[in-house]
C-alpha cells in the first residue's frame, strides 16, 4: 500500500468516525464533510507561522454549531451541495497528491460558482480559526497564539450566551 493510499483511507475512516461520534453520519452527506475537510486543509495549510485547518479545528467548528438556530441553514445546504458538486467534477481529489490538489482548487476557483463556494469555506474557516475555543475551532487559541493575539476579557463562559438553543 503507497503511503498517499493510506494517508487517505485513514482520514477517511477518522473523519467517518468523528461524523459517526458526533451523530451526524450520514450517508448522503458524509462525502461531503470528507471533501470540506480536505479543501479545507488546501486552503489553510500548516505554515511556519499558522496552524493547518484540521490543528485549529475548521470541521470540528463547523459541526459543532450547525445545528444551532443561528447558524444559516441555507448556508450549511450550500457548502453540502458545493460539496457534493465538486466531488462530481472531481471525484479523484480525496486520493490526489498535494499538488493535484492545489491544481484543482486553482481551477474550481475560476469559475463564479467555484469561487462564491470557496469563499463561503474560507468564511467559515476564518470564523473557525479566530473564534473563541468555546464554539468549537481555535483548538487551545492555537490561531491566537500564532498570530500572538490577546483575546478579550471576559471571554465567553456559555456559548451563544443565554440564547444557547442546541
Amino acid at each position: 500500500m503507497h503511503r498517499r493510499v493510506f494517508l487517505v483511507n485513514s482520514s477517511l475512516f477518522s473523519a467517518t468516525a468523528l461524523l459517526n461520534a458526533k451523530g451526524l453520519f450520514d450517508t448522503k452527506n458524509s462525502l461531503s464533510w470528507l471533501v470540506i475537510k480536505e479543501v479545507l486543509e488546501i486552503v489553510f495549510p500548516k505554515t511556519k507561522h499558522m496552524p493547518s485547518a484540521s490543528e485549529f479545528g475548521a470541521v470540528d467548528y463547523l459541526l459543532k454549531n450547525i445545528n444551532h438556530k443561528t447558524f444559516d441553514k441555507d448556508d450549511l445546504n450550500y457548502l453540502l451541495q458545493g460539496a457534493k458538486d465538486f466531488n462530481s467534477s472531481f471525484p479523484k481529489f480525496l486520493k490526489s497528491s498535494l499538488e493535484e490538489k492545489n491544481r484543482i482548487i486553482k481551477q474550481v476557483s475560476q469559475n463564479s460558482y467555484g469561487q462564491n463556494w470557496l469563499s463561503y469555506l474560507i468564511y467559515y474557516g476564518i470564523e473557525a480559526m479566530l473564534s473563541d475555543p468555546i464554539y468549537g475551532g481555535n483548538k487551545n487559541q492555537i490561531a491566537y497564539k500564532a498570530l500572538k493575539f490577546q483575546a478579550g476579557e471576559p471571554r465567553p463562559k456559555v456559548k451563544y450566551g443565554k440564547t444557547d438553543g442546541i
